[in-house]
């Protein structure tokens, strides 16, 4: 087990360092040619072209209601193409893998949600082929892609970080679980959260172990954690289910603080988060807007020839508390049970 302890001055003294520009590659991609045949892509005698989509995984409730309101979306242009997804099981080699050999039906499209940064070697090869790509969620280093399309991570992780200072006035321990390493979403979270404890002195940051956003990994984690004795105030979970994980394990903890902790999450997508913080048992998540409807749609633009203006699009997100649940609840009936 991992477990290192991070003052706000001594975060401070990081530093983050971006990496470089792409060369100006697969923007022939953004716009499909009419007239070049093959096999499955598309041809002029009127075969429908096909947009792919590689899935870091499956498994995760977000995920789940990411692949289904993607396909949903999907199935609403079926008359415009053909759609195709791959799951990797959080594996970049598999990922890797998945991609060059979609690469072989000679799509149009390609939307991907990589595993890890890793996986940026096989997405640009495909966009250096001329093929249009989408991310979606997670991104890769550099710009060798056609338009990313998510949430704002850092932003999540500064709001989620404003609300544990605001509700510890200033002062306390943080426990932050942490998602999965070497995914930029689990940097930008930190990173995010970070910016805004480092300013708070009174505020002190324990880095808990990559979960990799993980239910049972996270309850493993705090159980153990728990069973050191050492005090914390609040929890940040990098996501919700590991949020319910590390709640878990507190609730049947036999050593445990006096005073129930903070529990802060993120995504927003499962009814049974928000029927948590109703019950007073989580505090507040962050929705993570899905991206999967949105790229369905960018992705038929681009087939029509119209290339995003932006290279980032980035969705809203918005808190949920016990104060608004009910309303979040109404406005989301398609939250995953």
């Amino acid at each position: 087990m991992r477990l290192g302890l991070w003052t706000c001055a001594a975060f401070a003294a990081l530093t983050i360092v971006g990496c470089g520009s792409g060369d100006k590659g697969g923007d022939a991609g953004a716009t499909p040619s009419s007239t070049t045949a093959d096999k499955t892509g598309g041809t002029a005698s009127g075969s429908l072209p096909l947009v792919v989509f590689s899935q870091a995984n499956s498994a995760d409730p977000w995920r789940q209601q990411f692949d289904a309101e993607t396909k949903a979306a999907a199935e609403a242009n079926n008359k415009a193409f053909k759609f195709e997804e791959q799951a990797a099981e959080d594996d970049p080699n598999k990922q890797i893998s998945q991609i060059d050999t979609l690469m072989l039906e000679s799509p149009k499209v390609l939307l991907v949600s990589p595993a890890e940064v890793s996986v940026g070697t096989a997405i640009e090869k495909a966009y250096d082929k001329g093929v249009g790509v989408v991310l979606l969620d997670r991104g890769i280093p550099g710009d060798k892609y056609t338009v990313h399309i998510g949430g704002d991570n850092v932003d999540i992780g500064k709001q989620a970080a404003e609300y544990i200072v605001k509700r510890l006035n200033g002062k306390g321990i943080v426990l932050m679980i942490q998602g999965k390493g070497g995914a930029d979403a689990t940097n930008d979270r930190r990173n995010g959260a970070m910016d805004v404890f480092k300013k708070n002195p009174g505020i002190t940051v324990i880095a808990g172990d990559d979960c990799k956003y993980q239910r049972q990994a996270a309850q493993s984690y705090m159980e153990t954690f728990l069973q050191g004795g050492k005090p914390f105030d609040a929890v940040y979970a990098h996501n919700d289910e590991m949020a319910i994980g590390a709640y878990q394990a507190y609730e049947h903890a036999a050593t445990k603080p006096k005073n129930k902790p903070i529990f802060v999450g993120v995504d927003g997508c499962q009814q049974e988060v928000v029927q948590m913080i109703k019950d007073g048992k989580l505090d507040a998540t962050f929705r993570y807007p899905d991206p999967g409807p949105k790229g369905i749609e960018v992705a038929a633009d681009i087939l029509k020839g119209n290339k995003p203006k932006d290279k980032k699009i980035v969705l809203p997100t918005e808190i949920v508390t016990k104060e608004n649940a009910d309303k979040y609840l109404a406005d989301h009936p398609g939250l995953a049970k």
